[in-house]
């Protein structure tokens, strides 16, 4: 992968959707499988995919 591509993760929102796992997290940190996290699968989908430069945006 070029050393410019940047991945912008959209981490972000009200989470209502998916209450009540979201009353006392946001949304990236909700659990899966009691060891990862939300936001831990397109991290690394993107580390897998060789893309470094990552920004997540959370709201």
């Amino acid at each position: 992968m070029n050393k410019s591509t940047l991945a912008i993760i959209l981490g972000g929102g009200q989470g209502s959707r998916l209450a009540p796992l979201t009353e006392s997290r946001s949304k990236p940190a909700v659990p899966i499988a009691g060891k990862y996290r939300l936001v831990d699968i397109p991290i690394s989908n993107c580390i897998n995919s060789d893309i470094k430069r990552m920004f997540v945006l959370t709201q």
